[in-house]
Formats: structure tokens, sequence, C-alpha cells
């Protein structure tokens, strides 16, 4: 067993506790040690003040060392965002778990603003339950990833972690590649069944290296975004691995796109940067 650590903020909203129900999927690949970390805004007063969360967190952290976990917690004044990112850049830091689960109505849809700056701005890799996951996440477990894939280096670097993990947990692996038309054209391109049958061929390909692994390959013809939303909701996995271009291109991403889209989907979400998946867990996966 490894002793991979995880940061987990909570702020004493049934929200943020949603991602105490993916503590025991995480002791299963290898997480044995929990950073809980409240933090009090002054600017608000929404929040318990440092003095009110600590019965709050005392009871977090017993609940979690009965579970076995190795449990610290932090509990801090100031910029919530701030705080925590602050927290998720220390060197043993593997994985910031999110959630904003939960919600309802017009608030369901947004992942509000302090978990969108620790998702653009965390420099390790970001576990997020988002507002419109519909699994159930009481029994969470491991039992089919998806991976979208865009024939690029890029995606491809979801695949040593995606491979990581079905093995520590006998998940199916879903390879998804969206091959879009160009919009500027009326008619669709001529070369256009060949590119769709070469997606084919590159998916089957990357699927030789999951040994032992079910692996289903699919090729969708509608633009990234909308078409992992549609393969989610006909196909329920239970994760999505996804890596960005780092800073820059996540942040263009929780903008409304590819990225933003399927964080607001119906499943659970890793994401990674280029550069900032300083990880254990990532480092076993690609060494493996």
């Amino acid at each position: 067993m490894s002793d991979y650590t995880v940061l987990l903020p909570l702020d004493g909203d049934k929200v943020s506790e949603d991602a105490l129900l993916v503590l025991p999927m995480l002791r299963s690949i290898g997480f044995a040690k929990l950073r809980i970390i409240c933090v009090d805004d002054p600017k608000t007063d929404k929040t318990p003040t440092a003095e009110g969360f600590k019965p709050y967190v005392e009871a977090q952290v017993a609940a979690a060392t009965a579970a076995g976990w190795q449990v610290e917690s932090i509990i801090a004044t100031g910029d919530p965002a701030t705080t925590i990112l602050a927290a998720a850049g220390n060197s043993d830091v593997d994985l910031i778990l999110l959630a904003t689960h939960g919600r309802t109505g017009i608030k369901r849809m947004r992942l509000g603003s302090v978990s969108d700056k620790l998702i653009k701005n965390a420099l390790c890799p970001r576990l997020v339950v988002g507002p419109n996951v519909d699994i159930d996440m009481t029994t969470y477990s491991l039992k089919r990833i998806l991976v979208p894939l865009g024939g690029s280096d890029l995606s491809a670097m979801s695949l040593p972690i995606a491979r990581h993990l079905a093995g520590l947990t006998g998940a199916s692996v879903d390879l998804l590649q969206s091959v879009t038309p160009p919009v500027s054209t009326a008619e669709i391109p001529s070369d256009y069944p060949a590119l769709l049958h070469a997606a084919g061929e590159h998916l089957a390909r990357v699927a030789t290296e999951f040994p032992g692994v079910d692996v289903r390959t699919y090729v969708v013809g509608t633009a990234p975004g909308g078409a992992i939303l549609e393969h989610l909701n006909a196909n329920p996995v239970d994760l999505v691995i996804m890596a960005s271009r780092g800073r820059t291109g996540l942040s263009r991403a929780a903008r409304g796109g590819v990225t933003e889209k399927v964080l607001q989907g119906p499943d659970p979400v890793l994401v990674f940067e280029i550069g900032e998946d300083r990880s254990r867990l990532f480092d076993a996966a690609r060494s493996a």
C-alpha cells in the first residue's frame, strides 16, 4: 500500500462533504494520508469562524481516522482559494479532491467561484465531483473509466493513469475519439470516411496498450464537448480522465470549452495539466 496524500477542502456545507464519499475509492488505489483544510473567510459571514470550525473538523478527523486514514487538519483564516492553493502546492500533496455536487436549480449548474479557481490553478491533479454528477456516490468505486482522445500527445497523457487505475481496480476503459467535419463546408468532405476509419484504427492500437483490461472504443462525428457528454449520458462511467494544456488552456476551458462542459457533466472528472501533474500516483502510473 502506498501513502499518497489527498488534500480535502471542506467548508461545513453538505455539498463539499460529498467528497467524503470518494475516500474509500482513493484508499483502494493507494491513498493513505488525508489532509483536511477549512478556511474562515473574514469577508463573508456564510462560513463558520476559525474557532467555529474546530468541532466540525474534529468530527471529520475522528470519522476518517476510524476508517483507517492518517489524518491531518488545517484551520485557517483568509481568502479560501488562495489559502487552499498554497496548501495544494506542498510537495507531498498528490491530489486535491473537490466536490461542488448536490445543488439544485440554477446554482446546480455552476462550479462556484472558489472551486473554479482551484480547478484552474492548483499545481497537482484535481478530482472534481461536479455540480451535476448524478451517479450514486454512496457506493462510489471505479468500474468504468472514460478517456477522451484527440490523436494528440496531450490527450495521450491520460493513458498511463487510466491504465494504472484500471489495473488497480479492475475497471473497464472506454476510449472515445471525436472526428468533427469542418463546419465551413456545406458537404461532408470526401476524405471524411477515411478520417473516421483512421481514428478507429488509432483507438484499436491504443487499446492494445491495456493488456488484461476490458477496453471499448468509440469514434464519433460530433464536436468533442458534445460527444463526451452524449457518451456519458448513454454509457454511464465512474470517472473521466482529461489532460489540459496548462493553466492558460484550462482557463480558456473554464470559460466554456471542452473541459468546462465535461466538468458540468454527470460523472466525476480527474483533470491535470501539462507539467503540473506532480503526483506520486501519476509517477507510479508513468513508470509502470
